[in-house]
């Protein structure tokens, strides 16, 4: 059986990869991060399996699927981190739909649907597909008024996005700052980029994301690289060749030492 697996985040492509070789039925794998590749791959090597994430970096899994003609098209499994996108999978007759973190049985579970599914998708109006709340790249977007959620000590708090200092990458889940207070939950910081950047968060680095809101000021740490003081007094240091976006109403101070220049608004 040869299997096609498409995920933007590195990191669950390597545990797709590790949960496949635990399953003893399939063949060969082709790996690939993008809508993109997965189309060309597709038509190329003719999969009969194909593990999609519903979000994608360049477009949704659904999109990948609906690109091909019935011939190409392989059995699908679909891929996400919560139930959200259930109702479209099952709407366009996914073999299966899998919500991580996803086990080696459950795994082979939904390979064995694939084996006896038509490698087709039933093809339905192109508004009936995935709708528009479900499309990662046509999220909608939070405003200051919704509430994200974050588990600690075993409670879950639902959290104004404009009290977050910032969001960190932690493995497949992410961390939620407000003030000395940190908050869990399992997403991707990617998605979360994609809701609330509408509402002043920028991404400064592969693992944070900022609330720009919530910034005191800035100094250039070294070339290509700031540090960001928040209100609450955290420091976060952006990866190297970080840019302010155009409009940023950031404080920068350029320092020397202990020596610093008067900071420019």
């Amino acid at each position: 059986m040869r299997i096609l697996i498409a995920d933007y985040e590195s990191s669950e492509r390597a545990a797709l990869v590790d949960l496949c070789h635990l399953y003893a039925g399939f063949g060969d794998l082709i790996v690939v991060g993008s809508g993109t590749e997965a189309l060309e791959q597709i038509r190329m090597n003719r999969p009969d399996v194909a593990v999609l994430a519903c979000e994608l970096q360049d477009m949704t899994g659904f999109d990948v699927v609906h690109a091909l003609e019935d011939d190409e098209r392989p059995s699908a499994i679909m891929v996400a981190a919560d139930n959200r996108y259930a109702q479209p999978a099952l709407s366009c007759a996914a073999a299966d739909y899998l919500i991580r973190p996803i086990s080696a049985d459950r795994l082979a579970l939904a390979f064995n649907r694939a084996r006896s599914s038509p490698r087709r998708f039933i093809r339905v109006a192109a508004a009936q597909e995935v709708p528009a709340d479900y499309r990662y790249s046509a999220s909608r977007a939070l405003g200051q008024s919704d509430r994200l959620v974050g588990e600690r000590g075993g409670r879950l708090y639902f959290l104004s996005p404009v009290d977050v200092d910032y969001i960190e990458a932690d493995s497949n889940y992410i961390k939620i700052h407000v003030g000395s207070e940190r908050y869990m939950n399992r997403d991707s910081l990617t998605r979360m980029a994609a809701l609330l950047k509408d509402i002043g968060f920028v991404r400064i680095s592969r693992a944070v994301l900022l609330n720009l809101q919530r910034v005191s000021f800035a100094e250039r740490e070294g070339p290509g690289v700031l540090a960001f003081v928040l209100e609450s007094g955290a420091r976060v240091v952006s990866s190297m060749g970080f840019r302010l976006e155009s409009g940023a109403q950031l404080r920068i101070a350029r320092t020397r030492g202990t020596r610093r220049k008067r900071p420019i608004t």
